[in-house]
């Protein structure tokens, strides 16, 4: 590509000297001698103040949006997060087209989803990546710093995916990475909703906002010709929005009849889920699955909805689903020679956190434990709800830090007992002496549940990032008390 190539992309004509671009970068020090460089505005810095460091690393070019005079060629837009993902899209070579890319949309269940679709591919014999929360895997391992990576670095790894001959690949879709402008100019052959409840209204400012974001690339799916395909849980309240600006096929799943895929007669044990399978209105098998909660129902039927769609078996893919192991951060459990069962699950909204304690109680014998914090500098309106689910569905709540970053922990912690008129609660600030007094409290038969966290390995503390693991810190306790 050159740059009065990408000045078309962009609908600006360029009549400088026309160079090659050997590198594209949103970050100045990325920038190599012969790149353009994409001066991005961001929450808490401006990459327009970092323009001159990267003409001084080489670039021979800048996008970027304010008024600007320059040594080197300047290309005004409005948005440089949507001309980065367009310039970036045909700077790669269309990747996305080349490859069959599913997407997961919605507030919770994406993560473990993309697990278990990638699980099916494996013991299918077939070549697939992933790219989520917990990682990217696209022919090596590669670390996320986005549920959703930047449009630059997306399509990177959609070209790395091709260049592996990898055959399917399954990502999660944040509303932030649709909002931004990261999956702009990418093409998905499936979609899955997942399910929607108010989250990171901090950013999203409304509801309203939140929801239509999480629309749009269903309203962007309109290729019959394509076969393109989504595949929606109907018993979500907002699924008809979905189904509604979806313009090409759509399957549904959940758990009433009306639903393509459906389950029924469910039973809940904590080490795994029994259900009856059907399709189409078919009765297909009596399934028992090893993870917890209607909410992996819901998974699961979304993934035998997906295989479906690309002409599997249900009868296939529910067994090979049937051995699946856990995902790491996704209701962990361990037993100490007490009796006493330990969860760590992710649950860090009010919706993740409901359906983590409302299904625990269909199967506690004892009491419930929770161990629970917010998040520091995020949505501060869900605090109060968090506090209030804690405290309502526990026998016990241990209000502590999850991630404070800048803000006063105790100031967090407030905001979490604000929602709660339960006397059932105690408040240490510590993270691990919070852990450590959730099981010393537990009696035998008991459930101690830390939430919030799950396969996180830092703590981000006053700016300062440190290692912690909730999974390391219950196994260092019961190995120190011979529990």
């Amino acid at each position: 590509m050159n740059l009065v190539e990408m000045g078309e992309l962009l609908g600006i004509q360029f009549t400088g000297e026309n160079q090659t671009i050997s590198n594209l970068a949103y970050d100045s020090r990325a920038v190599k001698a012969g790149g353009v460089f994409f001066a991005i505005k961001g929450q808490d810095q401006d990459g327009h103040q970092y323009i001159e460091k990267a003409i001084q690393n080489g670039a021979i070019a800048i996008v970027g949006e304010k008024d600007l005079s320059l040594d080197v060629p300047y290309f005004q837009v409005f948005n440089t997060k949507k001309a980065l993902a367009v310039v970036s899209n045909e700077y790669y070579g269309t990747p996305s087209k080349d490859i069959n890319l599913v997407g997961i949309i919605g507030t919770n269940g994406k993560t473990t989803i993309t697990y278990l679709i990638q699980h099916v591919f494996e013991s299918l014999g077939i070549n697939s990546g992933l790219i989520g929360t917990n990682g990217s895997w696209v022919g090596q391992t590669k670390k996320a710093t986005h549920t959703t990576p930047m449009s630059l670095d997306l399509n990177y790894l959609l070209q790395d995916s091709v260049k592996n001959n990898l055959q399917y690949l399954v990502m999660e879709v944040s509303s932030h990475g649709i909002k931004e402008n990261r999956v702009d100019q990418i093409h998905f052959d499936r979609l899955i909703f997942t399910n929607i409840t108010p989250e990171h209204l901090d950013y999203h400012k409304t509801f309203e906002d939140y929801l239509f974001t999480k629309m749009r690339p269903f309203i962007q799916m309109n290729d019959y010709q394509d076969h393109r395909m989504a595949i929606i849980n109907c018993d979500d309240e907002h699924s008809d929005y979905f189904i509604g600006v979806t313009n090409g096929r759509i399957l549904t799943y959940g758990c009433r009849p009306q639903a393509d895929f459906y389950a029924k007669d469910i039973v809940y044990k904590i080490d795994h889920t029994v259900f009856s399978l059907y399709v189409k209105g078919a009765f297909i098998k009596r399934a028992q699955i090893p993870l917890f909660g209607k909410y992996n129902i819901y998974n699961v039927l979304s993934v035998v909805a997906y295989f479906y769609s690309l002409g599997y078996s249900p009868l296939q893919v529910i067994s090979f689903i049937e051995h699946v192991s856990s995902v790491e951060g996704r209701f962990e459990y361990m037993k100490t020679m007490d009796d006493v069962t330990i969860v760590i699950d992710y649950a860090h909204n009010p919706d993740a956190i409901f359906q983590v304690l409302t299904n625990l109680n269909r199967i506690a014998e004892g009491e419930i434990i929770t161990v629970l914090g917010a998040g520091g500098n995020r949505d501060k309106t869900k605090r109060k709800i968090m506090g209030q689910h804690a405290s309502t569905l526990s026998d016990h709540v241990i209000f502590t830090s999850d991630n404070p970053r800048n803000e006063d922990p105790l100031s967090i912690i407030y905001d979490l007992l604000s929602g709660t008129d339960h006397q059932n609660y105690t408040v240490v600030v510590d993270r691990k002496q919070a852990i450590e007094a959730a099981i010393e409290k537990a009696k035998p038969n008991d459930l101690v549940v830390i939430l919030g966290k799950g396969h996180e390995k830092t703590q981000n503390i006053n700016g300062k990032v440190v290692p912690f693991n909730d999974k390391i810190v219950v196994e260092e306790v019961i190995r120190k008390r011979g529990i």
